[in-house]
Parts: C-alpha cells; sequence; structure tokens
C-alpha cells in the first residue's frame, strides 16, 4: 500500500494579500473607536453594549469586539456617530470612565495611550485680584495640559475658575495646592472636578477600588491614621459651569 506523507512543511509560504482583499474590513474600522474602562472590575461585553447602546442614543450598526484586556472597539455604520461619540469621551459607565481613541490602521492594541483624558477641574479659594484666566492656566499646568480657562460666579460660593484640561489618569488626583507671591504670600488653595468617576479614598486613582489598595493595606498593617484625609467625596463638584 503507498504511504501518504501527512506532514506539512515546517516552512509553509506567506499568504499575501492586497488593498482589495481588506477593503472591506478597512471600511469598517474606519468608522470604529478604540476605548478602554479605567477600573479593576470585571466588564462583560453584552451589559457594555446594552448600556452605551441606550448612552450613546441606539447608533445604527453598533457592536462591540474586546481585543484586549478592558479594551474594546466600537463599530458604527455611520462616521458622524462615531464622531459624535469621540467627542463626548471621557463617557461613564458603572461609574467608571471609557475612554475613547479613533482607530489607526496597523496599531497594536495592547500598546494604545489611554492615559489622557480631558476633565474639568474647579480652581476655588484664590484671592479676588487673582482670579484671572492667567492664572487658571499656571495653576491648571500642575495637573496637565490646560486647554482652556472660564471664569464663573455663583450667588452662594462666589467666584471659581474652571480648567479644561488634559489629565493623566495614571496619576493621583489632587485636592489641592498652595500658591503664593512675595507680596502676598502663601495660601491653600483647592480642586473640584466634574462628572468624577469612581476613585480611591486611600491613593486618590482613578478607578481603584479602595479594598484592593495596596496603600490603604499599608496603613492599616502598620496602624497609621491619617490625620488629614487628602482625598475624599468633596473633590467631586457639586457646581457646574
Amino acid at each position: 500500500m503507498e504511504e501518504h506523507d501527512n506532514t506539512r512543511d515546517q516552512n509553509p509560504p506567506i499568504i499575501l494579500y492586497d488593498e482589495e482583499d481588506v477593503l472591506e474590513g478597512l471600511k469598517s474600522c474606519s468608522k470604529s473607536l478604540l476605548g478602554r474602562i479605567v477600573t479593576q472590575k470585571p466588564i462583560h461585553t453584552n451589559n457594555l453594549h446594552n448600556a452605551l447602546s441606550g448612552i450613546w442614543c441606539q447608533p445604527k450598526g453598533f457592536r462591540i469586539e474586546e481585543v484586549a484586556q478592558k479594551t474594546f472597539q466600537f463599530f458604527f455604520e455611520e462616521e458622524s456617530d462615531a464622531e459624535r461619540i469621540r467627542k463626548g469621551s471621557p463617557w461613564l459607565f458603572r461609574n467608571s470612565w471609557l475612554i475613547l481613541r479613533g482607530w489607526e490602521r496597523g496599531q497594536n492594541m495592547e500598546e494604545v495611550d489611554f492615559s489622557n483624558v480631558l476633565v474639568r477641574m474647579q480652581i476655588w479659594g484664590l484671592p479676588s485680584h487673582c482670579q484671572t484666566v492667567r492664572m487658571g492656566f499656571k495653576i491648571g499646568a500642575c495637573m496637565g495640559r490646560v486647554q482652556e480657562v472660564e471664569i464663573f460666579e455663583t450667588k452662594e460660593k462666589g467666584i471659581y475658575l474652571r480648567c479644561l484640561i488634559e489629565m493623566d489618569v495614571t496619576k493621583p488626583l489632587l485636592g489641592g495646592i498652595s500658591v503664593g507671591s512675595k507680596e502676598d504670600g502663601v495660601s491653600w488653595i483647592s480642586f473640584q472636578y466634574e462628572r468624577l468617576p469612581q476613585f480611591c479614598y486611600a491613593c486618590g486613582l482613578v478607578g481603584h477600588e479602595e479594598e484592593l489598595c495596596k496603600r490603604r493595606r499599608k496603613s492599616e498593617l502598620v496602624g497609621e491614621g491619617s490625620e488629614e484625609e487628602e482625598w475624599g467625596p468633596w473633590l467631586r463638584a457639586s457646581q457646574f459651569g
């Protein structure tokens, strides 16, 4: 009986493709977004799809693929839907930030940078003569790149500066900072953040579970108590411009 060689070539050929072979896929991906949810909680794609469909007003042809851990690709039929939703980033899903980026060909999904997010930060407690746009840019820079500054006045609390900042979510939130000059001396001003998601009251990191925080566990082990808490619910803005 004739024997057949069932082994495959150890060095199979490379199959080359041209643009026409992937044209449909490129068209679909060009109207997609990449997103990562900043949380330690498990994420289920079906739950995410159902929630975002409602939040995003039922975009036509909307579907989701998980492409890496807590990283998803969101597909839309209409480019206008993708652009509208991208401009709204970050979105809130179950009290966690969903940070979006545009899709680019050749990206390594594990290496897409989701560390920066646009945040509205309020600056409270400045002396009246320091409540200027220029001061807002100078102070806001301690949290990231400042894109714009506005001055708002409230009947109850007075004047505050409102900054749009590109913030690094891998760094702790700041509750405030000391400012001063030779003429005025030094004073403490406080920060509040609009639409802030879950963050850890033990270390100040967004998306961090306080129960799992290493800093909290270390403090408990050595019996340290914080006389003045640095992070807490007071960082959430109750007043919106």
